[in-house]
């Protein structure tokens, strides 16, 4: 299994909410590049485990991610959100409508992506010519 870099003591797990991932994003992207490249590369070989590790998750989030993800949308996040890390480039996650109660069966949830990162060749030294952001929204629905 890769080797995830842990964080250190100031580094703490958050909760999965658009505030926490946020504080974990200001908190990579405050690492050294060669460090946040190994986070992102983590992400990259585990993404389940990588959220586990850096996030504190509510039991339903927690199955939502083992179980309900698919294996197409974990490719996909797997893919292009380590490019997103590595040039410290905005990542958002946003939550619409408040999550059912729990007696309530009859909702879904869907998580959706906006990939809105573009990169141009540049011969310009220390410009990366990487630009946009990446988007994750989550929706609950009746069924």
């Amino acid at each position: 299994m890769f080797n995830h870099l842990k964080f250190t003591k100031s580094m703490e797990k958050q909760p999965l909410t658009p505030t926490g991932v946020q504080t974990v994003l200001n908190e990579l992207y405050a690492l050294p590049d060669e460090q946040l490249q190994q986070q992102a590369r983590g992400l990259a070989f585990d993404f389940s485990g990588w959220i586990s590790e850096h996030f504190t998750l509510t039991p339903s989030q927690a199955q939502f991610i083992e179980n309900e993800l698919s294996a197409s949308f974990i490719a996909f996040v797997s893919s292009r959100v380590p490019f997103v890390m590595e040039h410290r480039l905005p990542i958002t996650y946003s939550v619409f409508s408040k999550p059912p109660a729990k007696e309530e069966k009859e909702w879904g949830k869907i998580i959706t992506t906006t990939d809105n990162v573009s990169q141009a060749s540049t011969s310009e030294l220390f410009t990366s010519g990487a630009t946009g952001s990446f988007q994750f929204i989550s929706r609950y629905y009746r069924k």
